[in-house]
């Protein structure tokens, strides 16, 4: 089924071309020319090869692996480990290997996923919901959309669902610019929304079909529990992620698809 382009998601794509091919249109409208400011400087950090790694970041990593499996979960078996996520259950002793495996994940991302020269991967996408916010939160533009966006794809509005923007961050990818916007759900989880630049990116071969409210979405999990949901919306791969329950990732990624049908 196709749908047909809101004139908040048209605008998003005038700001994208704009970026790349001034006009006097921007000059015109304020507004516009700081929409195309903003995006301008995305754009100029992806040249400079993104954010700078933050030194505190293996640090940060290693304290809450610390906190969560480390010394005060060894003294007895008879204390209750500590839950991470009210909405992730008890920790088994087997999510500790997964959680070593997220702090790896989190730090090839940040060293190498920077510039890298691998392929462009949703996976690695995903494991972004690990790593800090190197910006703030956009604002809302309205009710439904915030006011960013990237490639043509506004970031939607969730403050209908209690899960407001917290943050957001620049990185290339295998070599493909990618913009995330975090978000904070109800229960203080963190939830990641990478739209990746150009062309759609390959599934990885986990990925399944999960048809939601009449949406087709792709989603997976990963070792290091994460629920993972992509999508291509404008020809542009988005990437939502969040260690949580699937049915929540898949209801915030079909949200913007159904309010467009409604359009």
């Amino acid at each position: 089924m196709r749908f047909r382009q809101s004139p908040e998601d048209h605008e998003a794509a005038e700001i994208t071309r704009l970026v790349d091919e001034p006009s006097t249109a921007e000059a015109d409208r304020p507004e516009l020319r700081r929409q195309v400011e903003a995006e301008r400087r995305v754009a100029r950090e992806l040249r400079a090869g993104g954010p700078a790694v933050p030194e505190t970041l293996v640090t940060a990593i290693e304290a809450k692996v610390r906190d969560a499996y480390g010394p005060a979960a060894q003294r007895t078996r008879s204390q209750p480990r500590r839950r991470l996520l009210a909405a992730g259950g008890g920790w088994r002793p087997a999510v500790a290997v997964a959680g070593l495996a997220t702090v790896c994940a989190v730090i090839v991302v940040a060293a190498v996923g920077v510039g890298g020269s691998s392929k462009p991967s949703i996976p690695a996408a995903a494991a972004l919901a690990f790593a800090p916010s190197t910006g703030p939160a956009p604002a809302a533009r309205n009710a439904t959309l915030l006011d960013a966006s990237y490639g043509g794809v506004t970031y939607p509005n969730y403050a209908k669902f209690s899960v407001p923007p917290s943050g957001q961050r620049t990185d290339r990818i295998g070599g493909r610019p990618a913009l995330t916007v975090f978000y904070r759900l109800p229960d203080g989880t963190r939830l990641s929304y990478t739209v990746f630049s150009g062309k759609a990116v390959p599934l990885p071969a986990s990925a399944r079909t999960v048809v939601y409210e009449g949406v087709p979405l792709k989603e997976f999990n990963t070792s290091s529990g994460l629920s993972v949901v992509t999508l291509v919306r404008y020809g542009r791969t988005c990437v939502l992620a969040a260690r949580t329950r699937p049915d929540v990732v898949l209801g915030l990624a079909a949200a913007p698809v159904l309010e467009q049908r409604a359009v």
